[in-house]
């Protein structure tokens, strides 16, 4: 770079520095915040799959009039800047920063609200009528159905799966098949699978409704009854014949309770009125009133009578309805809000629900700062140590980036989550690692006689190809997360991919600019300041790599070995994301033991629940724990909690929701990203290298996932969507180290023509671990501060990005190349060198002595520093023969930066 270019580069960061500051100062007219994810700040994350009638499609207009809807009720809730959309053909995502009462907001946005109205004595079948007429609700749907398979025949539109205690386990489902879904298919022995005959579905009535019928007094248990079902025909009403804009909370003017006033459309009154005076004779008939039902969500809530010794009521009644016996005001307004803005298309089951209170919002923030804030003083730290000024240098374009990473988080208007905060603290070790690279480069040509300011621009050159190939793939993996993740580790895929771009903006040009306005100065001729003074290769690290392939072979077997003996005999620890459940974690300001946390989870049914204690233990007794269950509902969930705070003083409360068939979705998503990303990373790697890089390439990868699994089997650590991300983010960076090593023996092969290719690979091994080491230690260094400082959240996502990069820097080394050589030696081209004396060699990194009749590999640390040889017209005059003088020309031709100036 030309110093006018640097200037001109320079004047643009400072620019550019100066508006992201701008957007920082508080005072400042164009400051702007970051949005905060729910994790962040609190608040409620819901995934819904919509589930369309029997014989019915799912259409785009089912789902995007069930989004209005929604975004409809959100916005008549009060809660700022929600986020509704699409996901995939049938799933809708709601997000609800900072509401703070995410278990009403959950019943209001996924309630169908399907009103229908049905002629009770009419629409009854036995066995919930008797031979009168009359009502005869059952206490039980096991109790409803059991008498009724006669009439099944293998087909219903509702199924219920009941164990061996009559106790329901699934259902209503539309198939047999959604009834048995947790179990594989197989109904398990002693369980019993009931459906409801054909045209009829099972309406309860429970303690919300003022009377049951059939009941005598107000209820105190669910009562369940079996209606025909016959549409249009029956229900003979539904919420298509209301007049949306008439739906109201009202009161009694009798009683004062609160109600929920209906008016029909002009078709609707018409039938109602049809309907009620139909009512009015039949129960001059039968010398006894007749009802109808106000049926909302396949729930009773009303059923007013049709009084026949009433005269007035002969013609029926037009206009308009009520909904009475609603518990209070609060329940009627949101009854009346689920009214006003209509009935949802289609049904919708919650797959994936997760509450975070404002509390816990606000402790994962300040974790994920302190975790960033430790992640960058480690790493300048750790650059100034060991590149002085070269260091301080990259410092100050680690402080551009992290400057320009911000803004862009701004400018585009990111939404930082937890994860992405990991993804932001992962993305210093990738800045980092791109000035790295390039200033070993730098003091490689330095060393091998370049002045420093030649030094700086080949490195810069040469050392961008190894960087760019090293990214490339680090975003391939990112896309790939991106792609198939869940809404939350989504954030993470996001900060990588923005990070990673940025760090080849800020390494490429910022620094470069830099170093170019200082390569003239004094300071950075001396060798001592840039870290050139050493003797290059260390002695201690000319090992036959390669001669000792069968040992680190066979270490790596033993420890995949163990790894996959681990997965299958001890199994993975998989946690709701993928297995379904609930898990709800809490914090209480005094030490509470085990035992009085599982005594309230038993009041809820759940007595068998996984219940840990997190963090420091005094006598058995915890402040911070999480309970898993089976999957509650949203009403139990919130009984449990309410619980806990009365008995624990809980607070700080994370709920999460997954349904099973979510979770297997996940993992099915999970297995397959990982299988395109390796695919994806095999067909970068044969563009830009050969085939047969790929092959040790994806070997190594495999080892290292293999090995982060099995650890993670070997240790009982629970999976989660985060240890997904990380699984796929070491796909990532191990292939870092690997890229730099094959990215050296590719440079090295022209060079060395004559040698084996065991001996290219040790002389490009020797060349490049110091470099690898460097970058996998300070990519592992903000990985080390999110472990420690990250929270309980992060700290399974850091564990397993610990154990992955570091397997990779080993595979890199000792299972990637050695590999590497065994497929290229079985070439026709290297075979033959194995045997030829290659004599002495030039590579990249300076002069090497090849002793080919031990089959060893003898280097010497003063021939890589030696000098070049006089010009002839000052060497003393000498016979030289013809072959010496070739094989000089011949040495001097190859190498990369010519004579010494």
């Amino acid at each position: 770079m030309s110093h006018r270019r640097a200037i001109v580069v320079v004047a643009m960061v400072v620019a550019s520095l100066v508006g992201v500051g701008l957007m920082v100062v508080p005072s400042s007219p164009f400051h702007q915040t970051p949005t905060l994810g729910l994790d962040l700040q609190g608040g409620l994350e819901i995934t819904k799959q919509a589930v369309p009638p029997k014989g019915r499609k799912l259409t785009k207009e089912d789902l995007d009039r069930s989004v209005t809807i929604m975004r409809d009720r959100v916005d008549r809730l009060g809660v700022s800047e929600p986020e509704i959309r699409t996901q995939g053909d049938d799933q809708i995502t709601i997000q609800l920063p900072g509401v703070k009462n995410p278990e009403a907001a959950a019943k209001i946005i996924g309630k169908t609200a399907q009103l229908e109205l049905f002629d009770l004595e009419t629409s009854l079948v036995s066995p919930s009528v008797d031979i009168n007429g009359n009502p005869q609700p059952r206490d039980s749907v096991y109790g409803l159905l059991a008498g009724q398979q006669s009439l099944v025949d293998g087909e219903s539109d509702q199924w219920w799966l009941f164990d061996k205690k009559k106790k329901l386990v699934a259902g209503p489902v539309s198939t047999k098949v959604k009834a048995l879904n947790k179990f594989d298919g197989t109904l398990p022995d002693g369980y019993k699978l009931l459906g409801t005959p054909k045209d009829t579905v099972v309406i309860s009535c429970g303690v919300q409704a003022a009377v049951c019928p059939g009941v005598p007094g107000a209820p105190t248990t669910t009562a369940y009854y079996l209606f025909k079902y016959t549409p249009p025909t029956v229900p003979q009403m539904t919420g298509a014949d209301l007049k949306l804009s008439g739906t109201r909370q009202d009161f009694d003017t009798q009683t004062n309770q609160p109600i929920v006033s209906l008016e029909f459309t002009n078709k609707g009154s018409d039938r109602f009125q049809e309907i009620t005076r139909n009512e009015y004779l039949r129960g001059k008939l039968r010398n006894a009133p007749q009802h109808f039902a106000i049926v909302l969500d396949r729930e009773i809530r009303s059923w007013p009578q049709i009084d026949y010794t009433d005269s007035s009521l002969s013609g029926g009644i037009s206009g308009n309805a009520q909904i009475s016996g609603i518990g209070d005001i609060q329940e009627a307004k949101d009854l009346a809000l689920v009214l006003q803005t209509g009935a949802l298309p289609v049904n919708f089951v919650t797959l994936d629900q997760t509450a975070i209170s404002a509390t816990l919002g606000k402790d994962s923030l300040d974790e994920a700062k302190t975790a960033a804030l430790v992640g960058l003083l480690l790493v300048a730290l750790f650059l100034l140590v060991f590149y002085r000024f070269l260091g301080l240098v990259a410092v100050l374009g680690l402080g551009v980036y992290a400057a320009f990473l911000y803004a862009a988080i701004l400018v585009f208007n990111v939404t930082l989550t937890l994860p992405g905060f990991a993804g932001l603290v992962l993305t210093l070790g990738v800045a980092a690692d791109a000035n790295v690279v390039i200033f070993e480069r730098i003091k490689e040509e330095a060393r091998g006689g370049r002045s420093v300011k030649a030094a700086i621009q080949t490195g810069y050159t040469k050392g961008f190809a190894t960087i760019v190939d090293a990214n490339v793939v680090t975003a391939i993996t990112a896309l790939v997360l991106f792609a198939v993740a869940t809404s939350s580790v989504r954030g993470f895929a996001l900060m990588l991919l923005i990070g990673t771009a940025i760090s080849m903006l800020t390494a490429v040009l910022a620094t470069r600019a830099f170093l170019s306005l200082l390569a003239d100065s004094k300071l950075l001729n001396n060798p001592r300041v840039i870290g050139t003074s050493g003797g290059g290769i260390p002695a201690w690290l000319k090992i036959d790599f390669i001669g000792k392939r069968r040992l680190w072979f066979g270490l790596s077997a033993a420890i995949v070995t163990v790894s996959v003996l681990s997965i299958a005999i001890l199994h993975l620890n998989l946690g709701i994301d993928f297995k379904g459940g609930t898990q709800i974690g809490f914090t209480t300001p005094a030490p509470t033991s085990l035992t009085q946390v599982r005594l309230q989870a038993a009041k809820v049914g759940q007595g068998n629940a996984v219940i840990q204690g997190r963090g420091p233990s005094t006598n058995d007794t915890y402040k911070s724990f999480q309970i898993r269950t089976e999957t509650l509902t949203t009403d139990e969930s919130a009984e449990l909690t309410g619980n806990l705070t009365k008995t624990v003083d809980a607070d700080s409360f994370g709920i999460k929701n997954v349904s099973a068939s979510f979770g297997r979705q996940i993992a099915k998503s999970a297995i397959l990203a990982i299988i395109v990303s390796l695919f994806l990373i095999v067909g970068y790697i044969s563009l830009r290298f050969q085939w047969q890089f790929a092959v040790p390439a994806i070997v190594a990868l495999m080892h290292d996932v293999l090995i982060t699994i099995g650890i993670y089997a070997l240790l009982g650590r629970e999976v989660s969507t985060a240890t997904v991300a990380a699984v796929l983010t070491v796909l990532g960076y191990s292939i870092y180290d690997t890229i730099i090593i094959f990215d050296r023996i590719r440079e090295n092969i022209p060079l060395m023509k004559r040698g084996s290719f065991r001996q290219i690979t040790n002389v490009s091994l020797w060349e490049t671990i110091p470099r690898s080491l460097a970058t996998t230690f300070i990519t592992l260094l903000p990985i080390v501060a999110l472990l420690i400082f990250g929270g309980a959240t992060l700290n399974d996502f850091a564990f397993a990005l610990l154990i992955g990069i570091g397997s990779g820097a080993y595979s890199s080394i000792f299972v990637a190349a050695p590999l590497l050589d065994w497929i290229k030696e079985r070439e026709p081209e290297y075979a033959r060198r194995r045997h030829e004396d290659a004599g002495e060699i030039q590579s990249v990194g300076g002069t090497v002595l090849l002793d080919a009749s031990s089959a060893t590999l003898v280097t010497e640390a003063e021939e890589l520093l030696a000098p070049e040889p006089l010009p002839e017209a000052e060497a003393p005059a000498k016979p030289v023969d013809s072959s010496a003088r070739d094989r000089r020309r011949a040495r001097r031709s190859n190498r990369p930066h010519g004579r010494a100036r």
